[in-house]
């Protein structure tokens, strides 16, 4: 079964997708019916929800700010919190690339701003499959290798800034790990992974580069006869000023809320990360295929929370909820029995609020979706295209609650009244139901090709885009034509696609389970990469075709949905070590730890002057009867000269021990 899924695996991302930036697509209520800027907001109960990632964003030009994203197959390409890093750096200041994984590695489709590869034999664990096989990191991944020789590839879709330089090796640091050497732009910086080096216990090696290209490869090597693998959680690239923003993104197809709860590193990872907002969006697949609200979930939830707390107890935590969904051509209805249930988490645990499911239409809205090209056909998952609409809405939300906040400093809270949404989405349902009926008894036809659309003046949110039309009395010359006096007639307006579709998603009846991992999550896990495959080659055929949606509405702020909120209620001790906090240092467990994001510079040798072309060191793997002084001569070397350029401190050598050579 492993194999199969390598070969399909191949097979579908053997053509990757070159993206240098972005297209960001401008969200209009024209073009996208469904959507009222008036509701696009990150709510929150009490201020203190938001306030320390708002003052951070206050912050940016002076201090590093950092987000953290953990989410599902949404967010492991990269799509939406693509588009908002973009966003977000363009206003605020780039700060870094933020955590990258080697997808290759653990045997799963890649972010579409990098590749990877690997060379060598390496297990994997992912939160899709608890109890993991061996620890989990931040990313929600892990890789191992017993392998001396391997290696690690990114390749990324463009150049970086230069003033990324700083790299972070999330990694097993003991006397068990191999060291490591990075190359990169011509560049070759050998690595120690040696514990008694970091007296801090920090959870990662900190490597400052001259510079860095679009490729780095990272390759083990063993120095020592104690090393025996090396166990990688993933690599940060960030910018060596402290300003800007650094912007995480952690998705892991088909995993579940309590996915979360196995990563054996949350803790020390994310105290090291230091967000200043944590997001956590994920749940379709807890409730998606038998479309029903867990009794644990909830608890689930709460627990995560909490253990975000322990570790960083200033961030602001957001909760999002899941889009409208569809399983075997099913509405879901617990989409918004989810969305509900997130309202009173945020309110109890004082967090904030990105209501996805009512921002993107609220219930039965998906296939509208679809017809605009914005969905995939197994009505889960989006278009790239789809993706960007929510990364861009996403950062148009943050902006405009940064944008309230600042307009009304005296209100303290911000909630969108649901019950308003649910009131008006049933009315419209059923003048729609009514206007189709008439249509079907109607006997007239109309050519659409030439009725021109016109913009409403006031916002709506309906499931099925409507337009009234007069039909002109017309003579019978005309084919498309009936004649008929002036009758209004109620017109779906719909877009045909261009596209490549998935013509049979994979079903449940064709898979055959391991034991150790659900039917279901295998099952998301492989109609996820149908649906990846065919984003992008959908995103190929479109880009030089696609139709630009300019005239943008702007965020107006109406009182018909914003609701206020008396909160006079007191708060327990319990929650007040999440609320503001006026020294500058950030509190934890009882100890301080600096807001700078301090961090171990561990010292290395001056990187290898720069090569020509071809690289100007090789490598030599030890066999059966080598000795150092054989291995000099006949590389025309000394032998201190191989134990310096190795690191060896003593003459010992092992079989199949990688040494680097220099070239003259």
């Amino acid at each position: 079964m492993r194999h199969l899924l390598i070969v399909l695996y191949t097979f579908l991302f053997g053509v990757t997708v070159s993206v240098n930036s972005q297209e960001i697509i401008e969200v209009d209520s024209l073009k996208f019916p469904w959507y009222a800027p008036s509701i696009n907001y990150v709510q929150f109960y009490h201020k203190s929800a938001i306030k320390h990632f708002q003052e951070s964003l206050n912050q940016t030009g002076k201090l590093k700010v950092s987000i953290m994203h953990m989410g599902d197959s949404h967010i492991q390409s990269e799509i939406p919190t693509g588009v908002a890093r973009q966003l977000l750096q363009q206003k605020y200041g780039d700060g870094g690339r933020g955590l990258v994984f080697p997808y290759s590695a653990a045997k799963t489709y890649s972010s579409i701003h990098y590749s990877s590869k690997h060379e060598g034999s390496w297990q994997y664990a992912k939160t899709l499959k608890v109890p993991p096989s061996i620890p989990l990191g931040i990313m929600g991944m892990s890789v191992k290798t017993e392998d001396s020789t391997a290696s690690l590839t990114y390749t990324f879709n463009s150049k970086f800034p230069s003033t990324y330089k700083t790299l972070k090796i999330y990694c097993n640091i003991d006397s068990l790990s191999y060291d490591i050497n990075i190359e990169t732009d011509g560049m070759f910086y050998p690595v120690e992974i040696n514990a008694a080096r970091l007296p801090k216990n920090l959870p990662y090696v900190l490597v400052n580069v001259q510079s860095l290209s679009n490729v780095i490869t990272l390759k083990c090597t063993k120095t020592a006869k104690s090393q025996k693998e090396f166990l990688f959680y993933g690599l940060e690239i960030s910018s060596n000023e402290d300003k800007g923003i650094v912007y995480h993104s952690a998705g892991v197809g088909g995993s579940r809320f309590k996915g979360l709860l196995h990563i054996e590193k949350f803790n020390s990872h994310l105290k090291t990360i230091n967000p200043d907002l944590v997001i956590l969006d994920l749940g379709t697949n807890d409730f998606l295929y038998d479309d029903s609200i867990k009794s644990n979930l909830r608890a689930e939830i709460v627990e995560i929370i909490t253990n975000v707390r322990v570790a960083t107890p200033l961030a602001s935590v957001l909760l999002c909820s899941t889009q409208d969904l569809y399983y075997k051509q099913k509405n879901i209805e617990s989409c918004e029995k989810f969305s509900t249930m997130l309202q009173g988490i945020a309110k109890e645990l004082d967090c904030a609020l990105w209501d996805w499911f009512w921002i993107s239409g609220g219930p039965k809205v998906l296939k509208n979706w679809q017809a605009e090209g914005l969905a995939r056909t197994d009505l889960i998952h989006l278009t790239n295209s789809g993706y960007k609409v929510k990364g861009k809405l996403l950062y148009d939300g943050i902006e405009n609650t940064m944008t309230y906040i600042k307009k009304f400093p005296e209100k303290d809270n911000l909630i969108v009244d649901v019950q308003k949404l649910k009131e008006r989405k049933s009315n419209e349902a059923y003048l729609q139901e009514i206007a189709r009926k008439d249509s079907l008894n109607s006997l007239i036809k109309v050519d659409t090709t030439k009725i021109q659309p016109t913009r409403v003046l006031e916002e709506k949110i309906v499931d099925v885009p409507t337009k009234q039309v007069e039909v002109q009395q017309v003579t019978e010359s005309k084919k498309d034509t009936v004649v008929s006096a002036n009758t209004p007639l109620v017109l779906p307006t719909k877009t045909e696609l261009d596209t490549q579709k998935v013509s049979n998603p994979i079903l449940s009846s064709s898979v055959i389970a391991d034991s150790l991992v659900s039917k279901e999550a295998l099952l998301d896990s492989l109609n996820t990469v149908a649906v990846v495959a065919e984003q992008k080659r959908m995103e190929a055929k479109r880009m030089h075709t696609a139709t630009p949606i300019s005239d943008k509405i702007s965020v107006l702020y109406k009182e018909e949905f914003l609701q206020i909120f008396h909160g006079n209620q007191t708060h327990s001790n319990s929650k007040k070590v999440y609320k503001e906090q006026k020294n500058s240092t950030k509190t934890l467990m009882g100890s301080e730890v600096n807001t700078s994001k301090d961090s171990l510079i561990v010292p290395l040798p001056k990187p290898i002057r720069k090569v020509p072309p071809k690289p100007r060191y090789t490598y030599y793997r030890v066999r059966s009867g080598d000795n150092l002084s054989e291995i000099a001569d006949r590389h025309g070397c000394t032998v201190q000269q191989l134990k310096t350029w190795n690191r060896l401190r003593g003459s010992g050598l092992d079989i199949g021990q990688t040494l680097v050579i220099q070239k003259k």
